[in-house]
C-alpha cells in the first residue's frame, strides 16, 4: 500500500513558533484529504546550530537569544532514517512521531560541547536582531530566528519523546557527536526544521 509520509514540527497542534502554523494547515488538509498518510513531526535540527559553529569558534561566542530554554536536538541523518523506517514498514498509515533527540540542552550547553572555548552570549531580542541584521540575513529570516529563539526560551523545544530512539533501535545522538564546526555561518541562529524564513511570526514574538 502507498504512504505519504509529511515531514511536520515538533508539537505541531500546540506549537506557538511562526514556522508551525504552516504545518497544522497541511496535516488539516491531509487528513481530510484521505490519503494514508503518516506524521513525520521533526524536532529541531541539530545542524541549525552546529552549521554557525565555525565563525562562533573563530569569535569565541555563540550569540542567540534562547536564555536557558532547552532543545532536543536531533540531527538530519537520524531524521532522514527514521523517515525511511517509516516509509518501508507496514502499518504506518495513521501514525504520527513526534521526532525528538534523548536529551534536552541549553545553547549553551551546546556551546560547551564544541570542543573549543566557547561560551554562549544570550542577547535581548533587539541586540540579536541587529547581530543578524548585520551578519546580512534577509528581514523575513532575522524575524523568523528571533520568534524562534523566544519560543525556546520559553521551552517549547524542550521535550524528549522517545519516538525517534524507538524508530531507530537505539539511542539519538549527543551534541557532542555532531558538535564540531563544519560550516561558514553567522554567530548564531537557526533556521526552521521544516519551515520557510518567509514564515509569519507566532505568539512567541510577544513573550518577555
Amino acid at each position: 500500500m502507498e504512504l505519504l509520509a509529511y515531514t511536520s514540527v515538533t508539537d505541531a497542534p500546540a506549537n506557538p513558533m511562526g514556522l508551525a502554523g504552516v504545518h497544522r494547515d497541511t496535516e488539516a488538509a491531509l487528513a481530510a484529504s484521505g490519503l494514508p498518510v503518516a506524521l513525520l513531526r521533526n524536532g529541531w535540527y541539530t545542524e541549525n546550530h552546529t552549521g554557525t559553529l565555525r565563525d562562533a569558534v573563530a569569535r569565541g561566542v555563540l550569540a542567540g537569544s534562547a536564555g536557558t530554554g532547552r532543545i532536543a536536538f536531533a540531527s538530519r541523518a537520524e531524521l532522514a532514517e527514521a523517515a525511511a523506517r517509516v516509509l518501508t514498514l507496514d502499518g504506518r498509515a495513521g501514525q504520527v512521531y513526534d521526532l525528538t533527540g534523548d536529551t534536552a540542552w541549553t545553547l549553551a550547553e551546546a556551546a560547551a560541547q564544541t570542543g573549543a572555548p566557547v561560551a554562549y552570549e544570550d542577547l535581548p531580542p533587539e541586540a540579536y536582531r541587529r547581530l543578524l541584521t548585520q551578519a546580512g540575513l534577509p528581514a523575513p529570516a532575522v524575524e523568523l530566528i528571533v520568534d524562534s529563539d523566544r519560543c525556546i526560551a520559553r521551552g517549547v523545544l524542550e521535550h524528549p519523546t522517545g519516538d525517534l530512539r524507538a524508530l531507530l533501535g537505539r539511542p539519538t545522538e549527543t551534541l557532542a557527536a555532531r558538535g564540531r564546526p563544519r560550516a561558514q555561518g553567522v554567530a548564531g541562529g537557526a533556521v526552521s526544521p521544516a519551515g520557510s524564513a518567509a514564515a509569519s511570526a507566532g505568539p512567541c514574538r510577544s513573550a518577555p
